[in-house]
């Protein structure tokens, strides 16, 4: 935890096993004058490859500062659960600058939260766990992925929030991917890492302006945003998307295919790894069949945090 008045720590993990990290991993470092660390501790070395520290000028005499590491790694991020143990990761806040592969093989810039809510974790971390997440970061990180990128002339690619896959899921603090899609082509094309690169610093000065509690808990303070668990659509959450850019974050998101996984523990395990308090369930609901939503109410009604459908929010902001 991070000591009254000192800045949100904020580490951004970038790996040599992906070819998307290293080309956002090289827009920060041409783009921000981060300082290499000569002294790597309290990171350690046998997996660490350097560590860089980059404090943003607007923030240096702020008490509400952030600071950024930028650490190198030469492992798979989807391992790293099966490498390092939870104490051996430092900060408030991890962003994982990551490739992003799919059958689409579009071009396309994307975040979410890492957790597996079904017995399949082929992709690293533990079964039906999720790790720790934060409504206000992947909120941050979808908002400054889109402002970026409207400042970025000719560069126009999908940006999607993807529901909780792959790992890892054992660490301690809050985390996220940012990514780079979807083959190695668009993981080498150096606008889309810069806008991922400016995209992290983005999002992480206005976290700190506008939700750090150095002495608070949790330290995430959520003020005017909602933070929500989603249920049901599909992979890239169409339903949520439009919710995000107003004043919703999600901290997880179980899409339709893994809702009949749901149980009591599973839901108690969502709320106690989200970082801030839950304000509603938000459901996609034609983005569910009559089973599905036959198990998941139930289960969600057991809880005080109210449900809330997709449906009516989005008529909310239209008609706001």
């Amino acid at each position: 935890m991070t000591e009254p008045n000192q800045p949100l720590r904020i580490t951004i993990l970038t790996t040599t096993e992906d070819i998307a990290s290293q080309n956002i991993r090289a827009h920060l470092l041409r783009l921000f004058p981060f300082k290499r660390q000569s002294q790597i501790a309290p990171w350690d070395p046998t997996w660490i490859t350097d560590v860089y520290h980059y404090i943003p000028p607007s923030t240096e005499s702020d008490s509400t500062s952030v600071e950024f590491q930028l650490v190198g790694l030469d492992k798979s991020f989807i391992t790293l659960d099966d490498i390092i143990s939870p104490n051996q990761i430092h900060g408030d806040l991890l962003i994982y600058a990551s490739r992003h592969r799919s059958k689409s093989e579009r071009k396309a810039v994307l975040c979410h939260t890492t957790g597996n809510l079904n017995d399949d974790n082929s992709f690293g971390g533990l079964p039906n766990k999720v790790s720790h997440g934060s409504g206000i970061l992947t909120h941050y990180l979808y908002h400054a992925l889109h402002h970026v990128m409207d400042s970025t002339p000719n560069y126009d690619v999908p940006i999607d929030h993807e529901v909780d896959h792959h790992g890892p899921t054992q660490f301690h603090q809050p985390g996220a991917f940012i990514e780079l899609g979807s083959t190695e082509p668009g993981w080498h094309d150096q606008t889309g890492g810069e806008v991922v690169a400016k995209s992290i610093i983005h999002a992480g000065i206005h976290i700190a302006q506008h939700h750090y509690a150095p002495s608070g808990s949790p330290i995430l303070q959520k003020h005017a945003l909602k933070i929500a668990i989603g249920f049901g659509g599909g992979h890239y959450m169409p339903s949520f998307q439009p919710i995000i850019m107003e004043d919703y974050g999600f901290a997880h998101t179980i899409p339709k295919y893994k809702v009949m996984a749901m149980t009591t523990e599973k839901i108690q395990h969502l709320i106690e790894q989200t970082l801030e308090p839950i304000d509603a369930w938000v459901l996609d609901w034609k983005g569910m069949n009559s089973a599905e939503k036959h198990h998941l109410v139930p289960l969600l009604e057991s809880t005080p945090i109210p449900i809330i459908k997709t449906k009516t929010l989005r008529n909310y902001y239209k008609n706001r």
